[in-house]
């Protein structure tokens, strides 16, 4: 059974989440913890046994007979989520796209959540709504995407829908030897680049043949060229080699360029999970486009 930690707060981008969860657990076995965290100095605890009322009461429309569980919990929003997430399959929260101040301001939570879980972090922007478009997976050229793809084998498998690989290059800078230039043919490093693509449709080709996948050669920064695809995605995948919220942000992190503006849900996937492809989803996740 695939178990979900949902965070719910009542919010557009929270409902957006829970329809996503919904939509997820039609597929088989699933047990969904919905988790509120409030304040500590919050007095009034109706507000928060509402929503999570509501939330409870939406899921099991949708999905009568789903196993869910509720809890209101007082403290950081990302210590607390973080804690209710042990032992869980997937977190699921949602997000307020193009509001990276406000998110500053509130303390990051999605990425924060993203960088400091052993779990696949799912974040859906607010206004989603489910579709048919192929899942996205950023190929790395260092190994480091191999279980995420397998992950989107099984995600891409499992609802039906192609399979979009994604590698971007760009060309290195010149190094210099003795005051001279030494300059790199443009032609080798594209062929170079395509190898690692066409590796991994062949991976893909290996495990599921009938599996329809596109390649994607993009020459640009590696989240320009993702975002290019997250309005034509059912998902987006990427991962993380958890260097934490202030050092993503100086070094360009992936994930802190194309959270705030991805069309689709992202989901953020530790490079440490690298098991073996099951209809099991969340079992089989990795770093799928490292920063």
């Amino acid at each position: 059974m695939e178990r979900i930690v949902l965070g719910y707060d009542g919010s557009p981008a929270a409902v957006s989440a829970l329809n996503w969860t919904a939509a997820r657990s039609t597929r088989g076995m699933t047990k969904v913890d919905v988790v509120l965290v409030a304040s500590p100095s919050t007095k009034d605890r109706t507000p928060g046994v509402e929503r999570l009322a509501e939330a409870e009461a939406a899921l099991r429309e949708r999905i009568p007979g789903l196993e869910v569980e509720l809890h209101r919990l007082d403290g950081a929003v990302t210590t607390s989520l973080a804690e209710a997430a042990e032992g869980a399959d997937l977190v699921v929260i949602g997000i307020h796209t193009g509001h990276p101040i406000r998110a500053a301001v509130n303390g990051w939570t999605p990425l924060r959540l993203s960088l400091r879980l052993q779990t696949p972090v799912c974040i859906v922007p607010a206004g989603w709504t489910e579709g048919d478009d192929p899942v996205t997976v950023g190929i790395a050229d260092d190994g480091s995407s191999d279980a995420a793809l397998d992950f989107g084998i099984a995600e891409a498998g499992t609802t039906g829908v192609g399979l979009r690989l994604v590698h971007s290059w760009l060309m290195p800078s010149p190094t210099f030897d003795y005051g001279t230039a030494l300059t790199v043919d443009p032609e080798v490093v594209i062929d170079e680049h395509r190898r690692v693509l066409d590796a991994a449709a062949q991976r893909v080709l290996r495990h599921r043949p009938t599996l329809p996948v596109t390649k994607e050669l993009i020459r640009d920064s590696r989240s320009a060229a993702l975002l290019r695809f997250t309005s034509r995605s059912s998902l987006l995948l990427i991962g993380t080699h958890r260097r934490g919220v202030l050092a993503g942000a100086l070094l360009g992190s992936v994930a802190q360029e194309v959270l705030w503006r991805a069309d689709c849900p992202v989901c953020v996937v530790p490079s440490v999970r690298t098991e073996s492809i099951e209809p099991d989803l969340t079992t089989s996740a990795a770093s799928a486009y490292a920063e």
